[in-house]
């Protein structure tokens, strides 16, 4: 008896958005969803175990096991191994075994030859023009005898395979033989394969380019389904539609942008104008009070300092205006960038506001990132005992300076850098990303960007004297370094997080620690000394 492995735990990063939502294997095509509709041709051909290896947003693949009796197997490690590592998984179960890949699409039913021989094969199709599958050349005897990665004008690797028994045999004692050897588990099943192509024999058969599909990109899937998106059961879609009140098919030209630290977000064409779609990040809600960024993002529309933001709500997506040709300002080099964006932030710090906004505290919010790190990272607070003892000391100082100085908390951006503050091709300054925003002290918002970055005392003066608009007192210039090392902390306590579960820890980790320690006695022994 025939038994089926579905490889479904890749994140396929290039069907993004909608991948942020759902796995690919489970898109909604001509009305099937994929693994379904394949599931239901492995049944026909009388496959009857079938063995899925799920990783990304597994949970969603939980309900094939009980309305089709298919076998999950997880893979915890998907992000970091090929799909190699998910077949190793399920290596137990290979024999007279078909091996798929749980997003194509078979026009006609690949299972049912009878293949005979039962002869282990790689389904193959000729390719017209460059392709980026894996490419074969075969024997007269229709042996597989080469395999490249690309090609053009030729053979590629497209569809299931077939292993034998023996073949499969052969296959999981080499696996299990090397999988921990450098850099093996991190391999496409197909490069392994080829790595030991003398001792396993693979046929070709044959298909043509339209009987079995490998959707490339959003693209690829709307030219097959025209009304993808018209169907597909996405609230992104939705969002986008209500707010900008257009059709699901308006809806073109999507393009993934780089994913920031704390979300992703993606460009599309909309009746004749580009927007942005923000959708929040995994770890987002660990960091951020959205209904913080709401209020604060909406004066921050109001008093112009970013135009670009049409709708955002509170479970975390935003809409806004696309920034053509988007620069980050050069706060060093450029002073007229430098003091235009100084002069929005004193502005919002001017702001009045009626709703509850969260007080956003460097070093009670610091420790609690550190808190939630500890529990991969070990004892950090142990670690750094003698920085917290003294952050906590100076912070003391701050706030009792402040009140001396008659400086209350306002409302603050809190992620103050360069990344923040775009201008486009007009020139027209953007100060974005209002997540982290909060009633703060001022000083914060400067405190952010000097702590970040190798500055001299000249570069600081500068940037000090740029932030009030004026030269500063003695005072207000050791209550305006001194929270450097104050906004250094919580930086660093956010990277030793992000690192902690696994995400991008941030360019200027280091430099926030280095910063930190580098201030942190200096800003102390300023208050100590005047004490004494």
């Amino acid at each position: 008896m025939k038994n089926a492995i579905i490889l479904a735990a890749g994140k396929s990063n290039r069907f993004a958005p909608f991948t942020y939502e759902r796995p690919k294997a489970l898109f909604s095509v001509k009305g099937e969803i994929l693994i379904e509709r394949q599931i239901k041709q492995l049944r026909e051909a009388n496959v009857k175990d079938i063995y899925i290896v799920v990783g990304y947003m597994k949970e969603k693949f939980f309900w094939l096991e009980q309305k089709y009796g298919v076998h999950l197997l997880l893979n915890n490690k998907f992000g970091e191994k090929g799909n190699l590592y998910s077949l190793y998984l399920a290596r137990q179960y290979l024999g007279d075994t078909f091996l798929c890949c749980a997003d194509h699409y078979f026009l006609h039913n690949p299972f049912l030859d009878a293949n005979k021989e039962n002869r282990s094969y790689r389904a193959v199709s000729y390719q017209q023009g460059k392709f980026l599958e894996f490419g074969v050349v075969c024997s007269d005897a229709d042996v597989i005898t080469r395999v490249m990665i690309g090609g053009c004008d030729s053979l590629a690797m497209v569809g299931p395979a077939y292993m034998n028994r023996g073949f499969s045999e052969k296959f999981r004692t080499l696996l299990e033989k090397e999988i921990n050897d450098f850099g093996v588990s991190s391999m496409f099943w197909e490069e392994f394969y080829a790595k030991h192509i003398s001792e396993l024999t693979l046929y070709k058969k044959e298909f043509l380019d339209t009987e079995i599909l490998e959707f490339e990109c959003i693209d690829d899937l709307r030219a097959f389904d025209s009304e993808f998106l018209a169907n597909i059961d996405s609230n992104i879609v939705s969002n986008i539609c209500e707010t900008l009140m257009c059709n699901r098919n308006d809806i073109v030209n999507i393009e993934v942008i780089n994913a920031g630290l704390t979300n992703v977000s993606f460009s599309f064409e909309c009746n004749d104008k580009r927007y942005v779609y923000r959708h929040p990040g995994g770890t987002s809600d660990s960091l951020i009070d959205r209904h913080s960024e709401i209020i604060a993002q909406n004066i921050a529309k109001k008093i112009e300092i970013d135009k670009s933001t049409i709708r955002i709500d509170e479970a975390g997506w935003k809409i806004s205006n696309y920034i053509y040709k988007p620069r980050n300002c050069d706060f060093k080099n450029n002073a007229d960038q430098r003091n235009h964006a100084m002069k929005d932030l004193r502005c919002l710090h001017s702001q009045n506001y009626d709703e509850n906004i969260k007080i956003f505290d460097d070093v009670e919010e610091g420790k609690r990132l550190m808190k939630i790190a500890s529990a991969t990272k070990g004892n950090l607070f142990d670690e750094f005992s003698d920085i917290i003892e003294k952050v906590e000391k100076l912070y003391e100082y701050i706030k009792a300076d402040a009140d001396r100085l008659g400086l209350k908390k306002v409302l603050c951006h809190n992620d103050t850098y360069e990344a923040n503050c775009l201008y486009d091709e007009s020139g027209e300054i953007y100060w974005i990303d209002w997540e982290y925003a909060g009633l703060n002290y001022a000083a914060n918002d400067i405190a952010c960007i000097l702590c970040r970055d190798n500055f001299t005392e000249d570069q600081i003066d500068a940037y000090l004297k740029s932030f009030l608009g004026r030269s500063l007192t003695r005072e207000e210039d050791r209550y305006h370094r001194a929270f450097i090392p104050i906004a250094a902390f919580y930086w660093f306590c956010w990277g030793l997080y992000k690192g902690s579960v696994g995400d991008d820890d941030g360019f200027f980790f280091l430099p926030a620690y280095r910063n930190l320690v580098k201030y942190l006695d200096v800003a102390l022994e300023s208050y100590e000394n005047e004490v004494m």
